[in-house]
Parts: structure tokens; C-alpha cells; sequence
């Protein structure tokens, strides 16, 4: 996994956000080869580029184009009226597998619109609301929005806002302001945690470590995300390993909800490790 962590760190430090959202496949399999599905990506965003290279810089012409490639070129889907999101389907997460589905979820649809943007040089950026994300488009004229997720249907500001109320309300949210910007590195750092806690609902101990792998690469200094993999050795009976990344973790949060629960495990650990030599 070192290797794999190294080059996913080199591709956000290029933002080369096609290369960093392929490398996540190695989460599923190590072996996982992500060219085919550049050359796949490069080949569709050629044909978008193709539509729009006579209207020079018009953001809702590159946007239509965008549209028109995805999911009408490309039949691209995502919300339908037989759609129910399963939060427990990697396939809905992983680009590769997106593409050969031809299927996503909001993230991973956003994520795909953000690399389609990037490579027509569409200036945008991806707006995270409580369980759901937008594409924000600057042009010269006004800023408009765009939902990927719902075949890249266009929302002027006052119809996002309207949505952004929608989608506090189903989540019992107060505040008007629970909305944020998030960028390329942050995208993707969302798609591992959502693997994460996909393959940890799967019970994968062994696939759910590889995420966390990656999350100790784009967090490392996160307690958490070392307590994360503690819980994971231990139930793949690396107790050594556990102990050590659980003790890290009791040093660093001292005042942690969990910190009780961490210390028990800990020392359960240690007796297991004890009576096993």
C-alpha cells in the first residue's frame, strides 16, 4: 500500500484529478490498472471539447456540452424514478466502476463533471450540502449551478438556494450557512471515507483497512483515522499493531467520548497478546 499511497499523494500534488480518483480503485484491488479508464475519460471529454471548441469561453455552452456527452452521448444515469440510493454499493463509488455501469451516486457523479470541467477548462467548483453536491460554474455573466446528479440540470442561484432549504430540512438542520466549498484533495478524501465506512457495513476488514491506508496518506496526523485502523487490526488479529496505533490514538485524545471504550479494548488486547505467547 506504500506505493500506492505515495503516487495518490503525487497526482492531487499535480491536481491531476483523474489520475487520484482512479488510484482509489486500488482500494477494491492492488492490481487494479486505472489507464484503460484515463483513455476512456480523455476519449469522452474529447468528443464534449469538440462540441464547444467554435464558442471559445461561453461557461453554459461548455456546460451543455458537458451535459449533452454525459448523459446523453454517453447515457450517463443517476437520478431516476427507480433510483434508491444503496450507501453499502462500492460500485457507486468507484469511478471505473461508474463508468462501466454507467451509474453513480452524487459524489462520484460531481466528481466526474469536475473532471469533464477541468478538461474543458470550465471554470467550476463542487459544493458540498448536508448528504448531497452540486457543481457551482462562474461565468461573466452570473454564476449558475448544475446538478450532475440529475442530468446535469442547470439551477439558477435562487432555485439552489431552494434546494439547499430542501435538503437542510430533510436533515433537520437549523443553520442557513451548512453549505461548503470543498476542493479536489477534499474530494476525494470524501470518496475514501465513504468506501471506509462502505466496507466496514460489509464487514471487509481487509478492504475497509486498504481505505483507511489511503486516509493515513491525505490525514496523517489524524488520531482518528489511526484509531480507525487499530479497530481493524484487531479484528484481523494483528494485536500488536492494534495496540500500538490504539495507545497513539489514548495519547493524542485524551478527552476523546470513546476514550474509555479505546482504553478497555486496549487492555483486553494486551491480555489476548499475553495469553497467545
Amino acid at each position: 500500500m506504500q506505493t500506492i499511497k505515495t503516487e495518490l499523494m503525487e497526482l492531487l500534488r499535480r491536481n491531476d484529478l483523474l489520475g487520484a480518483a482512479l488510484m482509489v480503485g486500488k482500494v477494491q484491488d492492488p492490481e487494479f490498472d486505472p489507464q484503460p479508464y484515463v483513455e476512456r475519460v480523455l476519449e469522452v471529454a474529447s468528443r464534449a471539447w469538440q462540441r464547444t471548441n467554435r464558442y471559445g469561453a461561453d461557461s453554459i455552452l461548455k456546460a451543455e456540452a458537458i451535459n449533452y456527452t454525459l448523459f446523453k452521448d454517453f447515457n450517463l444515469q443517476g437520478k431516476t424514478e427507480k433510483y434508491k440510493q444503496v450507501i453499502d454499493d462500492p460500485a457507486r463509488y468507484y469511478l471505473h466502476m461508474v463508468l462501466d455501469a454507467r451509474k453513480g451516486c452524487p459524489l462520484s457523479m460531481c466528481l466526474l463533471y469536475m473532471i469533464m470541467a477541468n478538461q474543458l477548462g470550465l471554470e467550476c467548483e463542487c459544493l458540498a450540502l448536508p448528504s448531497y453536491y452540486l457543481i457551482k460554474v462562474s461565468d461573466v455573466a452570473t454564476d449558475f449551478y448544475v446538478d450532475p446528479f440529475d442530468h446535469g440540470r442547470f439551477l439558477k442561484p435562487e432555485e439552489f438556494h431552494r434546494k439547499f432549504r430542501v435538503s437542510m430540512e430533510k436533515n433537520r438542520l437549523m443553520s442557513t450557512n451548512l453549505f461548503e466549498k470543498i476542493t479536489p484533495y477534499q474530494i476525494i478524501a470524501r470518496l475514501v471515507q465513504q468506501l471506509k465506512h462502505v466496507y466496514i457495513l460489509k464487514g471487509d476488514a481487509l478492504v475497509a483497512l486498504r481505505a483507511v491506508e489511503l486516509l493515513s496518506a491525505l490525514f496523517p496526523q489524524s488520531p482518528e483515522v489511526t484509531r480507525d485502523r487499530g479497530i481493524l487490526y484487531c479484528e484481523m488479529e494483528y494485536f500488536s499493531k492494534a495496540i500500538a496505533d490504539l495507545k497513539y490514538y489514548l495519547e493524542q485524545r485524551p478527552n476523546a467520548d470513546d476514550f474509555r471504550e479505546i482504553k478497555k479494548l486496549t487492555s483486553m488486547l494486551k491480555g489476548y497478546r499475553e495469553i497467545m505467547n
